[in-house]
């Protein structure tokens, strides 16, 4: 029996790639970057959210909680493998020094490799919106702006008024991208 905190093999992380790309019959359903960003900040947010709460989100607008599949068996192998990825995060946190592993993406631009951190914060502000009240008493403080600040640059429409000249390039979005682990680890200890 597999721990239900252990982190996913590379196998069980393109399971789930493929899954949620080719599998779940909804064009709103999150990529495996997008859900690692949203199960992130459920991990991390103000209030604890069960899964009926957040599952939806990872499907698409107007889908069911569980994801279509063509037996129990393997709905039970895809619900297990989400929940280990958010029992996963937890864990990390819970560690000492406290790690976080962002599942995102590299991008090459003119020969230089850059970490393409959208859809992960595409899902980690959808995550947030999910209890945005409950957010509000970080989001208002100065210290709690700062920590936020990369993630919705790269997250969020209309986030602030230089937001595009701030992520025009892939350079820009590069920098930003490396600001947000220790600013989840931030936002995770604030709490």
């Amino acid at each position: 029996m597999t721990d239900p905190f252990s982190p996913l093999s590379e196998e069980e992380l393109q399971e789930l790639d493929h899954f949620m790309l080719y599998e779940v019959d909804n064009d709103e359903s999150m990529t495996l970057d997008a859900l690692d960003g949203y199960l992130h900040a459920i991990a991390i947010g103000p209030i604890t959210l069960h899964p009926s709460q957040w599952m939806p989100g990872i499907l698409g607008e107007g889908s069911a909680m569980m994801p279509p599949v063509e037996s129990l068996e393997k709905l039970n192998h895809i619900m297990g493998l989400i929940m280990r990825l958010f029992n996963s995060i937890i864990a990390a946190l819970e560690d000492e020094p406290r790690e976080i592993f962002p599942l995102w993406n590299t991008q090459e631009y003119l020969g230089k490799e850059y970490d393409d951190a959208e859809s992960w914060t595409y899902g980690f502000c959808a995550g947030v919106n999910l209890c945005r009240r409950e957010w509000q008493p970080l989001l208002e403080t100065p210290q709690g702006q700062n920590w936020y600040r990369p993630i919705a640059l790269l997250g969020e429409d209309d986030f602030e008024p230089q937001q595009d000249a701030l992520t025009r390039t892939p350079d820009l979005r590069g920098e930003l991208a490396l600001q947000i682990p220790q600013a989840v680890i931030a936002i995770y200890e604030y709490w």
